[in-house]
């Protein structure tokens, strides 16, 4: 949307929730291995958005598409007609 991550609240929670977990003695590892998950799984969602959105650009909205360029999309070359007409 053209906003930068850092100004998502997902990015801000990770972020405090860092802060708030600093490892300081051993009774705070579980919490440091569970901090670590909710960033990896957060890194996988803007990852994914990013992909959904690239695919979406790619191949929507371009309204209706001639049966040779959806051949074309797929690796495919539409049989020529007889007679020179194709």
């Amino acid at each position: 949307s053209g906003r930068s991550y850092r100004d998502t609240p997902a990015y801000r929670h990770i972020v405090a929730a860092f802060r708030a977990h600093r490892v300081t003695s051993e009774k705070l590892c579980r919490a440091q291995q569970e901090l670590h998950f909710q960033a990896a799984t957060y890194l996988c969602l803007l990852r994914s958005v990013r992909q959904h959105a690239a695919l979406h650009r790619e191949y929507h909205g371009k309204g209706e598409r001639s049966p040779e360029e959806v051949a074309g999309l797929v690796g495919f070359r539409l049989p020529q007609q007889p007679g020179g007409k194709g």
